[in-house]
């Protein structure tokens, strides 16, 4: 059974609520006067560079980061001895099912229960990490649009600000995009390493071991359903 209070791994979140909102308000109002030919370009359907971002944008970049990594590492600590299990059985299931070919479904239930239970850890630490950032960019929201209105009333933008405008939005890099990722830590942190997958891990076989015949199994209770009553042998 899964424990939640181990997944639920808890770090200080930056919550968008209405103290932080104007905070971010007030620091859109006291920069409007030198963003202003940004937000004049914004209104002729320019966007500003990621070097050109105000240092409020750049904070809550930094402070997303900041919070996603140890949101991360507590996350692996957390879970240090399901990794371990995980790192062990691996080699007992590409040994049993790759090097002498003979399969072993309790091995490889066991290993499957783990890598579900590490799973949905991860998912939950994901769900935190976007919702570290979607709290960032709601932030990052207020500040445009007090800018904005500040700059309107000067006469120097006319109209809203443009629907979908908003520099320095901020989104997971592709170190969150797979959860299995988090069993081969290199991948968290170099993704998109050349010669990755030349040669994989004990744990990425048995991985693709274990999703193979969750595939195969799935197939063949489809086929079994679907054939017509009585013709079970």
């Amino acid at each position: 059974m899964i424990n939640k209070g181990r997944i639920n791994v808890r770090v200080q979140r930056r919550r968008a609520g209405s103290l932080s909102s104007l905070r971010a308000r007030f620091h859109g109002r006291r920069d409007a006067d030198g963003l202003r030919e940004m937000l004049a370009d914004a209104y002729a359907g320019g966007a500003p560079l990621a070097e050109d971002l105000p240092p409020y944008v750049l904070g809550l970049h930094a402070q997303v980061r900041h919070s996603t990594a140890r949101l991360r590492s507590r996350t692996l600590a957390a879970h240090r001895a399901l990794h371990i299990r995980i790192q062990s059985e691996s080699v007992r299931v590409v040994n049993q099912y790759t090097e002498r070919g003979e399969p072993t479904p309790a091995a490889l239930a066991r290993f499957g229960e783990w890598v579900a239970e590490w799973r949905s850890a991860a998912s939950v630490c994901r769900q935190q990490a976007q919702q570290l950032a979607d709290e960032a960019n709601q932030l990052i929201a207020c500040y445009w649009d007090a800018a904005w209105a500040r700059a309107r009333r000067g006469d120097q933008v006319g109209g809203r600000r443009p629907a979908g405008w908003l520099p320095g939005r901020i989104t997971l890099d592709g170190t969150w995009a797979h959860l299995d990722d988090g069993l081969l830590s290199d991948r968290w942190y170099v993704p998109d390493a050349p010669g990755r997958d030349t040669d994989p891990s004990a744990v990425a076989q048995a991985l693709h071991i274990l999703d193979h015949q969750s595939a195969r199994g799935r197939s063949d209770q489809t086929r079994h359903g679907d054939a017509p009553k009585g013709s079970r042998r």
